[in-house]
């Protein structure tokens, strides 16, 4: 047993609690409480404290790609189509080793930022799911999945099943659900996105999902060129398709509507879909998310850098759609930093509109916690400090100055139902951690970062990547 405490627990799925403690058994947690309570009750267990520091779930990345973390600093601020017409071309420079020590580079640097849940979309599969096992982060990785031409669905899907089968020997695990001490890598499928992939690919790839019992996960309505290349309008996005041969436009004609109705006639929406950034989504468009059951991971940093616009995340909420928060990747982000991440959640959401209307910082953390760890299945497995769930947590450092009402907070765990003074209380807490720095991470109750440097084998990896990819080292 381990007894960990701090200046404050925030549970995210229960009010905070000042001096408080969390005991970890067997990779689980046992119990929660003031730390003077779990003292006198275990006192003879090893006491690990962080005076000044709060202690909280792990954050769940929802969406990330690490096999491209070496494009660290690729991006400048651009638009999408631009953007991607200059990644499409640079991908080719990068060798198969470089893949693997970019993946294992990223999840190191998860690490580091308190990230203890992954949710990759990932070409290659293999290298993440590696990089994940070696350095013990809790992941899931679908596999892409493209093709605009139907006379080709077969080959397709065959392809999809013999890299899943490739995947799971290299990898060693049976891709069960991520549900024990060993913490196996889950697969799932993601068909890309609507122009990458036919409708009847998304319906092919959701009837394999569904008799597989993988999950999906697709990018939808990211950018402004996707919505008016669905629309029928000419888009850059196509020139930059057909300028690196991915797309002749021969096999695929624009359908003239809405991203998200393009995949929801499918069939392929539903409780076991991700969609990842909904930026560009009308109001249709989030009644029939909401109707669905999916749900949706906002990467305000990336759509940002992209010029992507705004999610409109707090009407997606309000009707009822569950929201996690990604970083998407490196080549479109300048950082893993999820408390980044929040800050940017923050702007973007008191950027759409009145104050009145926009996310509170409690409802952020959530975001980044438990509303990330159940948009993947996983809420009864992480997401917050709750006896019986996996010991997945971080340890920050508050900054005093940022917690100038802390002689209001609620003192202890379990005083009932948040009202609107606890609310206020949480958001005081949760501001407070996204300027915060990350002290220690513990995944399934082992310690994973305790502010070490990433090893030096591993960052020759990386440079080698960049260099390769002419970036600054």
């Amino acid at each position: 047993m381990m007894l960990l405490s701090g200046d404050w627990v925030l549970p995210v799925s229960d009010s905070p609690m000042a001096q408080g403690a969390v005991l970890v058994s067997d990779g689980a947690i046992a119990a929660i409480g003031t730390a003077a309570e779990l003292k006198a009750r275990y006192g003879e267990e090893e006491v690990l404290e962080f005076p000044g520091c709060a202690i909280l779930p792990g954050f769940v990345n929802a969406h990330t790609h690490l096999e491209y973390s070496a494009f660290r600093g690729f991006a400048s601020p651009s638009g999408f189509s631009r953007w991607l017409l200059r990644l499409l071309r640079a991908r080719r420079k990068v060798a198969d080793e470089d893949w693997a020590a970019a993946a294992l580079w990223g999840a190191h640097e998860s690490l580091r930022n308190g990230i203890t849940s992954i949710a990759d979309t990932s070409y290659h599969g293999v290298a993440v799911a590696q990089a994940a096992q070696a350095v013990g982060l809790r992941a899931r990785v679908y596999l892409e999945l493209f093709g605009l031409d139907d006379t080709r669905l077969s080959t397709s899907i065959e392809r999809l099943e013999a890299s899943l089968d490739h995947a799971r020997r290299m990898v060693g695990a049976a891709g069960g659900a991520v549900d024990t001490i060993e913490m196996p890598v889950e697969w799932g499928i993601s068909p890309h996105a609507p122009y990458t992939v036919s409708q009847r690919l998304y319906e092919e790839a959701a009837r394999f999902g569904q008799d597989a019992g993988l999950r999906l996960a697709t990018h939808v309505a990211e950018s402004h060129s996707e919505k008016r290349l669905l629309g029928g309008s000419m888009s850059t996005l196509a020139l930059a398709y057909r300028a690196t041969r991915l797309w002749t436009g021969r096999c695929w004609r624009p359908p003239r509507m809405t991203p998200v109705q393009y995949v929801a006639g499918t069939g392929a929406l539903g409780p076991d879909m991700l969609v990842v950034h909904a930026v560009q989504g009308n109001g249709d468009d989030i009644a029939i998310l909401a109707g669905s059951g999916c749900a949706v991971v906002h990467c305000p940093r990336s759509n940002m850098r992209l010029g992507c616009g705004r999610a409109p995340v707090a009407e997606m909420k309000a009707a009822g759609i569950l929201v996690g928060l990604g970083t998407d990747s490196l080549a479109s982000n300048d950082s893993l930093d999820m408390l980044a991440e929040m800050r940017a959640a923050m702007e973007v959401s008191e950027a759409r509109g009145a104050r009145e209307k926009s996310l509170r910082p409690g409802m952020i953390l959530r975001m980044a916690t438990l509303d990330g760890a159940q948009a993947l299945g996983w809420g009864h497995l992480v997401g917050s400090l709750e006896a019986g769930k996996r010991a997945d947590m971080v340890v920050v450092r508050l900054r005093a100055e940022d917690l100038p009402n802390a002689g209001r907070m609620p003192q202890r765990v379990g005083l009932g139902p948040p009202g609107p003074d606890r609310a206020e209380q949480m958001d005081i807490l949760a501001q407070a951690v996204m300027r915060a720095e990350v002290q220690m991470t513990m995944v399934d109750g082992k310690i994973v970062y305790g502010g070490e440097e990433i090893p030096a084998d591993v960052a020759r990896g990386f440079r080698t990547a960049r260099t390769r990819l002419g970036l600054r080292v």
